[in-house]
């Protein structure tokens, strides 16, 4: 099974994140970088597992850190990653 490392502390604004996102995760060029590509392409992954290394950053990505891990949760609720 694939495993990825996320590092929070790259994910200092939305499109860090999504830039970090897709570049550990490989999504394709066309990755549009809002909540609703992120879940189409992690429904894309197939069995893998992704960590989330360092504490996620509340204090720079605010609400929207909490959108990203909900987005992250739904995908694994769907069977398409595990969460480690």
């Amino acid at each position: 099974m694939k495993q990825y490392v996320l590092d929070c502390r790259r994910m200092t604004d939305k499109a860090e994140a999504h830039a970090h996102i897709k570049s550990v995760l490989g999504f394709p060029e066309h990755y549009g970088a809002n909540l609703d590509a992120l879940h189409d392409c992690l429904g894309e992954l197939g069995e893998c597992t992704v960590r989330f290394e360092a504490p996620w950053c509340l204090a720079e990505l605010g609400d929207y850190a909490l959108k990203l891990l909900a987005v992250f949760r739904a995908a694994a609720e769907e069977g398409s990653i595990h969460i480690a």
